[in-house]
């Protein structure tokens, strides 16, 4: 396995080949009708990922596929609910100083982890001692904190939390599972043990349970879990005996056997496989647009064509991006026009659709302005016997959505050099030292602050953020940071605005589709929902009689 910071910036990309493409309109809760029949406890479901962890331990891996199969172990400080309000969990309330730099939890009295110990301001204390850690080698946790300088015990159930400047974003970040609360005992384990899945201890509504490599993962119910957030599915212990993940990467047989009843729920339906489910009597299908980031092209606009803004627009224009997803994804998923989701909260400019539409003649006149007059003999531009080639590391296998863009962009003249390898090591050594001209990729994340992993100066790949395009502008800096600072969610989504309008106007970043989520379930599975990450939550399920 490759060491865990190459793994980060090459599985960030590695993430693309797996983003949940399905139908935009649907449900985010779902399994069969269960108006004529009533919720029972026992029995156990079967449910198949289209990935697997390359590390288990959320505050060391950024993969989003770690904190989905984690979250049934770790409860969090802090619960989103599906309209993206937040709402105690762990921590029961808290106080924010009036110059918001420091955060006051009190914690609930009544939480035990899964090895008996209790739950206290000291152990939450250890959790941000050990996301920040050196030896964690945090590729995601540690940058969802931002500017924290400190966890203090206050009390055995009280702790405050202190920022540098103030970070309203916190107890956002306080509800995902990368921020998810262990047991002290088994994060002194080590890091190796942690990130091979043997070692999870939490206080969730599952347990850890048998896992075997490249195969699946069990989880067993905790008998004691009496401590959900009001916002959940139900209170109480799960009624699920069981939960176990399977891990089936190739999408035909992963569908195959949700067909044919191996498995009970399936994730990542592909474009041509949602019509077949949905034709089948025993299954349904559960489907929500991702928020966070939407697919896009980050271009470097500190080296090599894409300094010159109008190559930039030319790529921006002369992409027929509605084209290409209409084709590929079937209308299955929305185009995008801005790098939010539409589903992010107090966070989208609605006023970006339709603003910058298909334009090839202007993509022409660009290039022409910018240089780029000839011709080769394959049809692509140059400029003084040089190609226009931009270059795209791509971990893994090139998307359909890519090789097709790939095609179009040849009309204009443009060749995209899809850099593909499946050395973790060499892609993200080209991410880290700026060796590219484009990235494409996504990012599931419930709150507008994403912007700031992708534009704040500060977020370099090298450094653990991910500002594939260079972004260093101080205005965008400056409406990023008053983000942070604001506790209305009015003035957070008008500086969130901004930053939207200005990485389309520089065309830092040209968003091509909207992900969303469908997964296929069995009706005889009720109550399984999707989160607002749209990930399956399982402690709200269970599986009818018969």
């Amino acid at each position: 396995m490759p060491s865990r910071h190459t793994a980060r910036s090459a599985g960030l990309l590695a993430a693309l080949a797996a983003t949940l493409f399905t139908a935009a309109c649907g449900s985010g809760g779902g399994g069969g009708d269960a108006a004529d029949v009533q919720p029972r406890n026992g029995g156990s479901i079967t449910y198949a990922s289209q990935k697997e962890p390359d590390c288990w331990d959320p505050h060391a891996s950024a993969q989003d596929v770690t904190a989905f199969t984690q979250r049934p172990i770790f409860d969090s400080l802090v619960y989103q609910k599906p309209d993206g309000s937040l709402e105690p969990w762990l921590a029961s309330s808290w106080k924010i100083s009036e110059d918001g730099l420091t955060y006051t939890l009190e914690l609930r009295r009544d939480v035990t982890f899964h090895d008996g110990a209790k739950f206290d301001a000291a152990a939450v204390k250890a959790n941000f001692d050990h996301i920040v850690a050196k030896d964690t080698e945090s590729q995601f946790a540690a940058g969802l904190l931002g500017p924290y300088t400190g966890a203090k015990v206050t009390g055995p159930y009280e702790i405050q939390v202190s920022f540098s400047r103030p970070y309203s974003p916190f107890l956002q970040v306080a509800s995902t599972t990368f921020l998810g609360i262990a047991s002290p005992a088994s994060l002194r384990v080590g890091e190796d043990k942690l990130c091979s899945g043997t070692a999870s201890v939490g206080s969730g509504p599952f347990r850890n349970g048998r896992y075997t490599r490249g195969q699946q993962r069990v989880y067993t119910r905790n008998a004691d879990y009496d401590w959900a957030p009001k916002g959940a599915a139900q209170s109480g212990p799960a009624r699920l005996d069981s939960v176990t993940v399977r891990f089936i990467t190739e999408d035909a047989t992963r569908v195959g056997a949700l067909n044919s009843g191996q498995i009970d729920g399936a994730a990542a339906l592909p474009p041509n496989a949602i019509a077949g489910v949905r034709a089948n009597p025993r299954l349904t299908a559960i489907s929500k647009q991702t928020p966070g980031a939407v697919y896009a092209y980050y271009l470097n606009t500190t080296g090599g064509v894409f300094t010159d803004i109008r190559v930039r627009r030319a790529f921006q224009r002369g992409l027929d991006i509605g084209t290409i997803v209409k084709s590929v994804y079937q209308g299955t998923t929305d185009r995008a026009w801005s790098v939010l989701s539409p589903t992010t909260p107090y966070s989208y400019d609605a006023s970006l659709e339709n603003s910058w539409p298909y334009d090839p003649a202007l993509a022409a006149k660009l290039l022409d302005e910018a240089g780029w007059t000839g011709r080769d003999a394959a049809g692509y531009r140059t400029r003084d016997g040089r190609r226009l080639s931009i270059v795209s590391p791509v971990y893994g296998r090139p998307t359909l959505f890519s090789q097709a863009a790939q095609a179009e962009l040849k009309k204009i003249g443009f060749y995209l050099d899809l850099h593909a390898s499946t050395d973790a090591t060499e892609v993200s050594g080209l991410l880290d030292d700026g060796k590219y001209d484009v990235v494409e990729t996504s990012w599931a994340r419930p709150d507008g602050d994403i912007l700031s992993s992708f534009f704040l100066s500060t977020e370099t790949s090298k450094g653990g953020g991910h500002n594939f395009a260079h972004v260093a502008d101080p205005q965008v800096d400056t409406w990023l940071k008053a983000a942070q600072a604001a506790q209305s969610p009015q003035e957070r989504a008008k500086q969130y605005a901004q930053v939207q309008k200005w990485v389309i106007d520089n065309a830092a970043v040209v968003p091509t589709f909207v992900s969303t989520a469908t997964v296929g379930v069995n009706r005889k599975v009720h109550g399984l929902r999707l989160s607002i990450a749209t990930w399956p939550e399982f402690y709200g399920a269970w599986v009818q009689a018969g």
